[in-house]
């Protein structure tokens, strides 16, 4: 008597077993998968197949488990072959053929799971809802705080034990309680060697650590070293070094041409907070005025008018930053010039080296809504050399960092540009990016645009001629793709599209098998007003003059709308039928000869959830801005004007890219 399909769970020697109401217990098996010490990682599992044809020796059958009973993605799955009974009843421990076995992680915490089982070449049974037993194996977390063995936690009170130690190791004035003198009044001279400093003074108040101030001359002056003063604030609203003055507020000068000499250098050590390791702002309108301006007179070595670094992971740091707020004029928030011909000499040079954060080697920003207002302009005046106007670079391998960062404000007027470049030469390239990185996501140059109407990106060739973009790959610059100044293009690879691909016409092109060296040889696609599948073969009668066609496994999830097409090959088979339609990705033949042959083809249209999502309107009223114009207007003898296609230019944005 066939037994019901009600199951009950029985545990042995930390096994957990699945199995009919009424079964015998399964024997004690050999386990193995997770820790030793640990809770086994299987689960031993007693069906039936359920065939409607008996099978003999071992059959594969896919386990999986789902959070859903039926449809979903299987959250764990694993295929073993079983060895069943003349009954058909087999017994498995799932997780047998994993390393570690079956993971706790994919039973849930306080979640319904489902276990599914599908004989490979069988519908899949109904699901099995796992209860209480196999989710024991959540137990081993017990023995572990965050994964961490309870043992290696550490204690508050032998914690604040070693603090104090600390404190006392070094801060030997805490454990006698004695003053810090303070500096006597008067000139006062400060000589000696150190490692760190020779002086420090802290201001534990609001006011300012230090004030100088001289008749004449400089407030603070140094001479010889490496650094005469540096400034830190450790108040994220505070400043480093600030000069206040109706001339110069801070000047520096750099007289040697060593490499790496520096005018004036700025360090913001803090690791976090939106810092700067040197700012400038001016609210003067006259031309030519500078947040910041840098002179580096020397005429050879990699050095610099303004550099600055920071080694902060925060967003929006910045190595130098400039600010101008006049909104006329033509005015810069940095500005920088070099004459030296020298290779990588920089009118504006900025490095950030964070490896980690938003972070800019160059940031700038102009509010002005004047013509060529720039966030950043640099002019590199030299006829000779490989000079950059502006060059920038950076280590992070972040997303979102940049070597050159530009930011244009301005909300109506232009055209504005946050980055602008122009090459005047045979051979000169207008902007140039370069992303090193040799991992992560890095991109050598990024556009962006915010406006529903604008454009990332726009490339125009105003020659009307020659290509438009061209894409390269490898240190051999190989041509994968281009954009002839036509419309024309070329992939060097495959070519996938996410959507719908629209088109007047296509076809394939191939050298010609007959003369590959002189012709080519082109087929049209076939075209349809359904989305269609075609599937075809050639199948071999039985004695019976009948088959079974088999159809691939998505088959049925994938179609709809089934139709027939069968043809007789070598002889006539004129009694020839569907005698089963497609059911369980199958359909039959029969009523030809024994042993004779058929050509089959079956077509399905598409209702999978994307062409569901997507169906194609055959024929459609064109929308308004498109009626009266055409895709391609000289086949109806109008004129190119009232072609359907990508924006042109305006008036405006043309004169704007004729006068650069």
């Amino acid at each position: 008597m066939r037994r019901t399909s009600t199951w009950a769970i029985t545990y042995f020697a930390s096994v957990l077993v699945l199995q009919p109401i009424g079964a015998q217990p399964a024997p004690q098996a050999a386990v193995s998968g997770g820790l030793p010490g640990s809770v086994p990682r299987l689960v031993k599992y007693s069906g039936a197949l359920g065939l409607a044809e008996p099978k003999s020796g071992p059959v594969g059958v896919e386990f999986a488990i789902y959070k859903e009973e039926s449809g979903g993605v299987a959250l764990w799955s694993e295929i073993q072959n079983v060895e069943p009974d003349a009954t058909g009843q087999y017994t498995v421990l799932l997780g047998a053929t994993k390393n570690g076995g079956l993971a706790p992680d994919v039973l849930g915490s306080g979640e319904a799971r489902w276990l599914a089982i599908t004989p490979l070449g069988a519908a899949p049974q109904p699901r099995v809802r796992l209860v209480s037993v196999p989710y024991a194996l959540r137990a081993e977390e017990a023995l572990r705080i965050a994964g961490v063995p309870a043992s290696e936690i550490v204690r508050k009170a032998d914690l604040s034990d070693s603090v104090r130690e600390t404190i006392r190791t070094l801060q030997p004035q805490a454990q006698t309680g004695q003053a810090v003198a303070n500096v006597a009044s008067g000139p006062t001279a400060f000589a000696g060697k150190t490692s760190t400093q020779v002086v420090t003074v802290k201001q534990n108040g609001p006011g300012k650590a230090i004030v100088a101030t001289a008749a004449s001359g400089p407030g603070i002056a140094s001479t010889g070293g490496t650094i005469g003063v540096i400034g830190t604030a450790a108040s994220a609203a505070g400043s480093g070094v600030q000069g206040v003055s109706p001339g110069t507020g801070v000047s520096g000068v750099a007289t040697g041409s060593n490499n790496g000499s520096v005018g004036v250098f700025g360090n913001a050590s803090s690791a976090t907070g939106l810092v700067f390791g040197v700012n400038g702002s001016t609210s003067s309108t006259t031309g030519g005025s500078s947040g910041v301006i840098g002179f580096e007179g020397a005429t050879t070595g990699a050095v610099y008018g303004v550099n600055g670094s920071t080694t902060s992971a925060g967003n929006g740091s910045a190595g130098v930053f400039g600010n101008e707020e006049a909104t006329s004029g033509q005015v810069a928030g940095v500005y920088g010039t070099t004459p030296s011909t020298s290779n990588g000499s920089a009118g504006v040079y900025g490095n950030e080296s964070a490896t980690t954060g938003q972070v800019n080697g160059v940031s700038g920003t102009t509010a002005s809504t004047a013509n060529f207002a720039a966030g950043v302009n640099g002019f590199a005046s030299a006829t000779s050399g490989a000079v950059f106007g502006v060059t920038g670079s950076t280590n992070s391998s972040t997303s979102g960092a940049s070597g050159v960062n530009g930011y244009e404000g301005a909300s109506s007027g232009g055209p504005f540009y946050g980055v602008s470049g122009y090459a005047a030469g045979t051979g000169g390239i207008g902007v140039f990016g370069s992303a090193e990185a040799t991992s992560g996501f890095a991109v050598g140059v990024e556009g962006a645009t915010a406006s529903p109407s604008g454009m990332a990106g726009q490339f125009v060739n105003v020659s009307g001629s020659g290509l438009v973009i061209a894409g390269q790959s490898g240190s051999n610059f190989t041509t994968v793709f281009t954009v002839d100044a036509s419309g024309n293009g070329y992939f060097g690879g495959a070519l996938n599209v996410k959507g719908n691909l629209t088109k007047g016409s296509g076809s394939f092109k191939i050298d010609d098998p007959l003369d590959p060296a002189n012709k080519y040889l082109s087929h049209s696609f076939v075209e349809s007003p359904d989305m269609m599948d075609i599937y075809n073969g050639v199948v071999t009668l039985d004695a019976h003059g009948a088959a079974w066609v088999d159809l691939p496994a998505y088959f049925e999830a994938l179609n709809r709308d089934y139709r027939y097409q069968l043809t007789s090959i070598g002889r006539p088979q004129p009694k020839l039928y569907i005698a089963g339609e497609i059911s369980a990705r199958r359909f039959k033949i029969a009523g030809g000869k024994p042993g004779g042959r058929v050509s089959w083809m079956v077509t399905g249209i598409r209702y999978d959830a994307y062409a569901n999502a997507n169906r194609i309107l055959v024929e459609e009223n064109k929308p308004p801005e498109e009626q009266g114009r055409y895709l391609h207007p000289e086949l109806f003898g109008a004129p190119a004007a009232q072609a359907i296609g990508p924006r042109a230019p305006s008036t405006a944005e043309s004169a704007g890219l004729s006068n650069r």
